[in-house]
């Protein structure tokens, strides 16, 4: 297939980081992949860095018809688009049916019925969600639209054989940007309270700061008593050799997770994982078999999950064990691939919904 993925975010995410993966791997198939977006932004970037076709504009409307050419040019089978607007400039893009429009949707944003969407679902063969509560909210908000719409996890390359985490006191691990919807504050109040019952145990904080400074986390913990026995690592190229050093992986996010990219590394890590209940999360951990889930935003909820894997070494080898199998039967890229590309094949000859 040939095949354009079309991600106008301005800015890096879990959306467009699943756009690329998919088209990397599919290239890596065999496929025809092109990756348009916003000049000069992020995603463009690697997409180029990683060796695809890119095509980049600033202005599309006033642009379209060179992007019409383009397309042509191009002679997709597949337009997919990854956003809102993209999916809108998609299906003009694709107004003569010459091309199947596939819409992926990895947004945590509330999906809405806006006026034209009859005519903009009318110009599209299938879409693809990553979660099933998109899938469920669709479905409840067109009930009567015949959009074929699947549920395709975002999968990640095994790293291999998970090593088994070190031997002494707990560590809890959290790898998310420092941003508010991440939740850290809450972590920290929920560590600190933990901390009492675990007195041995440390926390390890790994992300690049954002719209929450290293410094203001780094004075919360020590007003919380708790300042020596948390590690503030930053931003780190790979944060994997950090994960196998921790016993118990952390998601504390108060919103947002469409994707959750942290939480596959911690299972194919074969780590047990504390997550709150938002977006995605509830479909990734099995709550008492591979971790642990807890309302978003709540520190003694989550410090009561710390406690309980933090004090148990069996059980966390138990809900590793878990883990790790629960990744391999659903997070491999291995899956992500197979099931993106037999979507896209299903929507360009009008395969009916599974």
């Amino acid at each position: 297939m040939r095949v354009v993925h079309l991600a106008d975010e301005p800015y890096d995410s879990g959306l467009t980081q699943y756009a690329l993966r998919a088209a990397e791997g599919l290239a890596k198939r065999g496929h025809v992949c092109g990756f348009w977006g916003l000049a000069g932004a992020p995603p463009l970037e690697a997409a180029r860095r990683a060796g695809l076709e890119t095509f980049g504009f600033r202005h599309p409307w006033l642009e379209l018809p060179t992007l019409r050419r383009a397309l042509a040019d191009f002679r997709a089978d597949v337009l997919v688009a990854h956003t809102g607007s993209a999916h809108v400039l998609g299906a003009a893009l694709c107004a003569r049916g010459e091309t199947a429009l596939v819409r992926v949707r990895g947004d945590s944003r509330p999906l809405k019925r806006r006026p034209g969407a009859r005519l903009l679902w009318g110009r599209t063969r299938a879409l693809v969600c990553a979660n099933e509560a998109i899938r469920a909210e669709f479905a409840a908000l067109f009930p009567d639209l015949p959009v074929p719409a699947s549920v395709v996890y975002e999968g990640l390359e095994d790293r291999g054989a998970p090593t088994p985490p070190p031997g002494g006191s707990p560590v809890f691990g959290i790898v998310a940007r420092l941003d508010p919807v991440k939740g850290h504050a809450v972590l920290l109040d929920a560590f600190a309270r933990a901390a009492r019952a675990l007195p041995d145990a440390r926390l390890t904080v790994v992300g690049r700061p954002e719209n929450v400074t290293s410094l203001e986390l780094v004075e919360r913990a020590a007003r919380l008593g708790v300042g020596d026995r948390v590690t503030f690592e930053g931003h780190v190229p790979d944060p994997d050799d950090y994960m196998r050093r921790c016993h118990v992986g952390v998601v504390s996010s108060t919103g947002s997770e469409a994707v959750s990219r942290a939480a596959v590394e911690w299972m194919a890590a074969a780590r047990p994982l504390v997550a709150t209940r938002v977006g995605c999360l509830p479909e990734y951990v099995d709550d008492g078999r591979t971790g642990r889930l807890v309302r978003p935003d709540d520190a003694e909820a989550l410090a009561a999950a710390l406690v309980e894997l933090g004090s148990d070494p069996l059980l966390r080898e138990r809900w590793g064990r878990a883990a790790r199998a629960r990744y391999e039967s659903l997070f491999t890229a291995a899956r992500f691939l197979d099931e993106t590309e037999k979507t896209l094949h299903d929507a360009l000859h009008g395969v009916p919904s599974r």
